[in-house]
């Protein structure tokens, strides 16, 4: 990656912003993998030059570099200070709120799926799933550390260092090649070695320092890895062919489900219909990822966190409209008018002339001297045949700061078709682990149901590709002759799980940017191929637009101001309806 002298020149202005000293100069510079400086990291560098005493942290730094693993106590040390500089400085500077949230969505982009990624990487992960309000499932050692790590903005330079040493001591006392191994989740019947890559990538920033990195060699020699893929050497030919893998995965992945339940609630579907569907659509980019279909209800006997969280949002969700009522009233009795007066339209009785019908006596002279026999009035009804509309909202962690407002639209959207009596469907969809959840609020024939939108909640990522293809095979199955899909969201695809290229260690096309919107694109085409009518209402920052654009073309709104909500989404609606 080459980095410009402009990007570095970039880069040093924040810093010296921050640290409110232009005779600084950093030893730590922060670029994106494109190069570019990164704003909110290049920040807080800066920021800890001006609020805590930089010569000794300088020193604590040079200290653990006498440690051939220093590269790990770096980041642990980065992970504490950008925690408690963060803390320090928010209420000065408001906008650092939203920049840090956008730093640890782009980190949480390039991470490793979970069997392949190191005690450093788990850390982070947990660390920015914190900071975007994630519910973080994690094991009790992460927490314990995470919980000490995070400093707040009390702490001073001394007391930071004292903690740091604290933690490395307590939690890292075993030899060097101990502490490697137990870098790892357990993995049953694996051995995995390490090896050290000189700058690597922390998320998508770069530091100037080492990171340890996966490889697949399962023997101490230095054979080549693609030799020992499939040879005799590798335990896990033996593994495959005993049986004893396909196991140990279908208890890891039935521990998995367990997990997504307890997080989303139970299962619509028997497990069979589950892995039906699974089997014809987790195939290709999307294979080995899973699927969990919910309607958001938990077992009554057992009261869990994520329930709690539903409940709360729903609470917020519900405030929040009846706090704007008369607009989303307005917005509900506009939009159900557009819609009747077009379909009016659609069904407007048209006449012609016929030889049965309604005599009209000012043409039987025709009949007598010109031998015309159509002197008869004759009316039909267009009839355009059954339609539904299907509302797919984006509940990934990036709609966090618009849950409210989202829940509010999908409501008056879903309410302004049932009173057209148009049949309407809505689910939400976000990504967790390697299951896209879909979230079933309302279906077809529950007129009663669009208050259940309000338990509408954000979080995790989002597999767009992924979430359209099962959405729109399950259209494709149903009897009305016109189908629409209205899609709201962000249009920025995220799922650290990737796209696998085959492998027992793959290398993973991370799921985002380019990848996740030329995949998403591809199904929005095929479902339109299909006969199904593709809309989009984008939820998202002005900086994401052009890639929502390219997943749906023209077909495509974006609301400035919910007092345009009905007047934009009409006119969307408006112009499919005279299609039809």
């Amino acid at each position: 990656m080459e980095i410009h002298s402009h990007e570095k020149k970039r880069a040093q202005n924040v810093i010296w912003n921050a640290s409110d000293d232009y005779s600084f100069r950093s030893e730590f510079e922060v670029f994106d993998d494109r190069g570019e400086a990164d704003l909110y990291w290049n920040f807080i560098i800066g920021a800890v030059y001006r609020y805590y005493d930089f010569e000794q942290l300088t020193e604590f730094f040079n200290y653990i570099k006498q440690d051939p693993n220093h590269c790990f106590y770096e980041e642990l040390a980065w992970i504490g200070l950008e925690n408690s500089t963060f803390e320090k400085v928010k209420c000065n500077r408001p906008v650092l709120e939203r920049m840090r949230r956008r730093a640890s969505e782009r980190t949480l982009r390039r991470e490793y799926p979970d069997s392949f990624y190191f005690l450093i990487d788990e850390l982070k992960r947990a660390h920015f799933q914190r900071v975007l309000h994630e519910e973080v499932p994690m094991r009790e050692q992460i927490a314990c550390i995470l919980n000490e790590l995070e400093f707040d903005a009390s702490l001073s330079t001394e007391e930071i260092i004292q903690r740091l040493r604290n933690i490395i001591d307590e939690n890292f006392p075993l030899s060097i090649a101990e502490k490697r191994k137990s870098f790892f989740k357990p993995l049953s019947l694996l051995q995995i070695n390490l090896h050290l890559k000189e700058k690597e990538f922390i998320g998508r920033f770069r530091f100037p320092f080492k990171q340890v990195s996966l490889v697949s060699i399962y023997s101490n020699d230095s054979k080549d890895p693609d030799a020992i893929r499939d040879s005799a050497e590798n335990p896990m030919v033996n593994l495959r062919k005993n049986g004893v893998w396909r196991n140990f995965k279908e208890l890891q992945e039935n521990r998995q489900r367990e997990m997504i339940q307890s997080q989303y609630g139970i299962s619509i579907l028997p497990d069979t219909q589950t892995r039906a569907l699974e089997q014809a659509v987790c195939v290709g980019s999307h294979k080995n990822c899973r699927l969990h279909l919910t309607r958001g209800e938990f077992d009554p006997k057992i009261v869990s966190e994520s329930s709690k969280a539903i409940l709360k949002q729903k609470e917020k969700n519900y405030s929040y409209f009846k706090k704007h009522y008369a607009r989303n009233n307005n917005c509900i009795n506009h939009l159900t008018n557009v819609i009747k007066n077009t379909m009016l339209v659609l069904f407007e009785p048209s006449n012609y002339r016929a030889e049965t019908g309604q005599m009209m006596a000012g043409r039987v002279w025709r009949s007598l001297h010109l031998d015309d026999s159509s002197i008869f009035l004759k009316t039909t009804r267009d009839d355009i045949g059954t339609l539904s509309v299907d509302i797919l909202l984006d509940a990934s962690g990036s709609q966090q700061d618009r849950q409210e407002i989202l829940s509010s639209e999908g409501y008056v959207i879903a309410e302004s078709l049932k009173r057209c009596n148009i049949p309407v469907k809505v689910f939400s969809f976000c990504t967790r682990k390697n299951f896209t959840v879909l979230n079933l609020f309302r279906d077809y024939d529950e007129d009663n149901k669009n208050d259940r939108i309000f338990s509408f909640r954000a979080s995790g990522c989002n597999r767009d590709g992924l979430a359209l293809r099962t959405t729109l095979h399950m259209i494709s199955r149903t009897h009305f002759d016109h189908k629409i899909l209205i899609v709201l969201s962000d249009g920025k695809p995220i799922d650290p799980y990737g796209i696998s290229t085959g492998g027992l260690n793959p290398d993973l096309n991370f799921y985002s940017d380019r990848v996740g919107v030329s995949d998403a694109a591809a199904e929005v085409r095929k479902g339109r191929q299909e006969g199904i009518s593709i809309l989009c209402v984008f939820t998202g920052q002005e900086e994401d637009l052009p890639a929502a654009k390219k997943i749906y073309g023209n077909d495509l709104v974006s609301v400035k101001t919910p007092e345009k909500f009905a007047d934009i989404v009409g006119v969307l609606l408006k112009n499919e309806l005279k299609n039809l």
